[in-house]
């Protein structure tokens, strides 16, 4: 005790606050150098404010996901129990409404009883503020050296948290600090701040604790892993206990509430909630949460690296609202799982992805398959998007590209390109089966990749003169050739990439013949929002996740932008759309796809050569959807096997994707007016001459397939080096 008064009273004037400067430790530490070190350390102390959750929303307001580094929830001092302000206090810090920042009694007291062979702190609760606060400054600048400096146990920390403290009861009220130490310090192993802990072990806010959950809690800030009561109990209530006796001791609760407190059990008290963080917590929205987690981490507007921007979505408290709609999400979900369920045997996979046309916004993500990582019991797991492009999430190729070879869904850009340089949709060409000598092609912006292509189409009736509807009606291959051949090849792979069908780096698709019939990747959503823009009379916008983002103080961040442009003339587009629709029409190859109620609709299906990628991308006026089934390690066949419980001879877009693309659309539309799409001319009809007139097939064969297929319309066509088609 002498001891401790000399230290107390020797160095009175060191102190600014005009008290003497409490040391902790040996006497070596009191020492004129240690007075100047201290005399030295800076008064200034930014009292940040601790990492926060991140609250991931659907456009309705609905919680998609949470992420954090630190599970906390920040909540002002009178929404916390006044039972939890007063156990804190009792067991932490007793005299905290009388001293300064520094307990020159408690610092005695802990001297005396550490001394006596006791084991007793004197940091008071702002010191122990003032330890949180460095610490997590450490860990929000991902310093570790400044959080090791912040644990370490030495007298020069000491002196600082001290020096901190005095400065910070000069410029904060006891309530202040007494919140924002209960916002900050953990309360359990994995929990941090009142809030979330009292959420995490009661199911309930702070505001609402008990004198008993006061209790429990705050005996845990000592120890969080030790005290911890799921996983031990006993040690959690003997700790209790000796925190509801200091309550007593002290005043803070009366007899009966002691009495009533000590004896409730930890059993009785705990109703946990587990709270997942990630988007493994979305549920079926995983992947479409995962696209969210890359525009963030993506995009310079939230930090100008990408650590910063993770760090800024872990820790920044954010509320994100995105453009996820609920609905659509649950009618995607229910289609997929119709026609290729999840952990179906076949081990086929299915994604769809639907955009809203003219805004870009993103509705729905779905696929077949569980987000994590793969396990014995559930081998099919992944955490990869089959329906966005690498930067989302997705795969990549090994050409720069994501996604999956699209068939024939890409002869539409070939569609496009013919309407924007004015031609007509009543153009007849010889569609037989043919050899077109490289001198065929033109590719200004990359002539070398001219060359001899031989074309066939996937049913033998496709053969003579149609024009340029019935072409895409049927989808005929030699017809889109021919159509590719009549212009200039990097116009078509420009303008598809004007509308977003680019590779990552966002670079046009190789020019080639045969990109007509989709022999280059792309993903499920760049095909949905190309398609949009037919929709939205050839207003392109780039694919946005985010409708607005609110910091943990309510001010708006900027979001990335759809910046729609109009890439193509209004009246190329409506003749692109409108010519899709002949598709729907039977026999069509996407009249399986034809809409409820005779709802208008376009779409095209498409097939490659091996029927090992099958899809349907199609749109109304209003929502744009695209449709993938195949298999996502290699490239394999679907046909003449069961695919959800469902018998498959062949595999073409007009198969299954088609259908599963009707079912969202009828469910996602469900209730709302049929839309028309304009009824423009799509162009000058030649003079009426006597043709042929195509016999229509069984439905089984309408599909456009893929050039050289073994069909037996297939045999007699020669041979072909495409690997793509309807």
């Amino acid at each position: 005790m002498l001891l401790a008064l000399v230290m107390l009273s020797g160095f009175g004037g060191v102190l600014a606050a005009g008290f003497a400067m409490p040391l902790v430790g040996a006497t070596s530490a009191v020492t004129n150098a240690g007075a100047q070190l201290f005399n030295e350390l800076p008064t200034d102390f930014n009292a940040l404010e601790p990492s926060e959750v991140s609250v991931i929303l659907a456009a309705d307001g609905t919680e998609i996901a949470q992420f954090y580094a630190e599970n906390r929830i920040v909540v002002p001092l009178d929404q916390i129990s006044v039972n939890m302000q007063n156990a804190i206090v009792a067991v932490e810090d007793r005299r905290f409404y009388q001293h300064k920042g520094v307990d020159p009694t408690g610092m005695v007291r802990a001297l005396v009883s550490n001394a006596s062979g006791g084991s007793q702190g004197a940091s008071t609760l702002t010191q122990q503020y003032v330890r949180n606060v460095l610490v997590e400054a450490g860990v929000q600048s991902d310093d570790p050296a400044q959080i090791a400096a912040a644990t370490e146990r030495s007298t020069a920390r000491k002196l600082r948290e001290i020096k901190y403290a005095l400065t910070l009861e000069q410029t904060y009220t006891k309530q202040q600090i007494l919140e924002g130490y209960l916002n900050i310090a953990a309360f359990g192993p994995s929990t941090y701040g009142v809030e979330a802990s009292a959420q995490h072990y009661f199911s309930h806010s702070a505001a609402e604790l008990t004198v008993a959950e006061a209790a429990l809690l705050a005996g845990m800030t000592n120890a969080p892993g030790a005290y911890d009561p799921i996983a031990f109990p006993e040690a959690a209530k003997d700790r209790m206990d000796w925190v509801l006796l200091k309550m007593y001791e002290e005043e803070f609760i009366t007899q009966e509430q002691y009495d009533e407190a000590v004896t409730t059990q930890i059993e009785d008290m705990l109703h946990v909630t587990n709270t997942v963080g990630g988007c493994a917590a979305a549920g079926s929205a995983a992947y479409f949460c995962e696209y969210v987690v890359g525009e963030i981490e993506n995009s310079p507007l939230f930090g100008e690296t990408e650590a910063e921007r993770r760090q800024l979505l872990l820790r920044g408290g954010l509320t994100i609202t995105t453009t996820l709609d609920p609905a659509k999400q649950a009618a995607a979900d229910a289609a997929i799982q119709e026609y290729v369920p999840t952990g179906d045997p076949s081990n086929v996979k299915a994604a769809l992805v639907s955009v809203q046309p003219g805004t870009g916004r993103i509705l729905a993500i779905a696929q077949n398959t569980n987000y994590g990582d793969a396990t014995e019991d559930n081998p099919t797991a992944t955490q990869i998007s089959l329906g966005v492009d690498a930067l989302h999430g997705g795969l990549e190729n090994e050409d720069g590209t994501s996604g999956f070879q699209p068939g024939s869904t890409f002869k539409t850009f070939v569609l496009a390109q013919w309407y924007q340089e004015g031609r007509s949709g009543y153009t007849p060409m010889n569609t037989t089966p043919t050899r077109f000598p490289a001198a065929t092609w033109k590719i200004s912006c990359a002539p070398e990749n001219a060359d001899d292509w031989n074309v066939g189409n996937a049913n033998a009736f496709e053969g003579g003169t149609n024009n340029v509807i019935r072409s895409t009606q049927l989808s005929i291959n030699v017809g889109y050739a021919r159509m590719t051949a009549a212009m200039d090849i990097c116009s078509i792979t420009d303008l598809a990439a004007k509308m977003g069908v680019t590779t990552n780096a966002g670079e046009p698709l190789a020019p080639k013949p045969s990109i007509a019939l989709g022999s280059q990747e792309v993903t499920p959503l760049q095909m949905a929002n190309a398609y949009a823009t037919f929709a939205a009379h050839g207003v392109y916008c780039k694919p946005i996740a985010i409708d607005a983002i609110t910091d943990s103080d309510g001010n708006a961040l900027s979001v990335p932008s759809a910046e729609c442009t109009q890439v193509m003339e209004a009246e190329a587009a409506d003749q692109t759309a409108l010519t899709l629709t002949y598709v729907m029409r039977s026999p069509g190859t996407g009249m399986t796809a034809a809409l409820a109620g005779g709802r208008p609709s376009a779409g095209k299906t498409g097939t490659t050569e091996l029927m090992d990628n099958a899809w349907f991308a199609g749109f109304t006026p209003s929502l744009s959807a695209a449709v993938w089934l195949g298999h996502s390690e290699s490239y394999s066949p679907m046909n003449n096997q069961v695919i959800g419980g469902r018998w498959y001879s062949t595999m073409y877009g007009s198969d299954a994707p088609a259908p599963l693309w009707k079912m969202y659309m009828d469910g996602a539309l469900a209730g709302t007016p049929h839309e028309h799409f304009p009824q423009v001319s799509l162009g000058v009809q030649p003079t009426p001459t006597p043709a042929r007139t195509p016999k229509p097939t069984p439905a089984s064969h309408e599909e456009d397939g893929e050039a050289g297929t073994s069909t037996t319309e297939q045999s007699a066509q020669p041979p072909t080096t495409t690997v793509s088609g309807g």
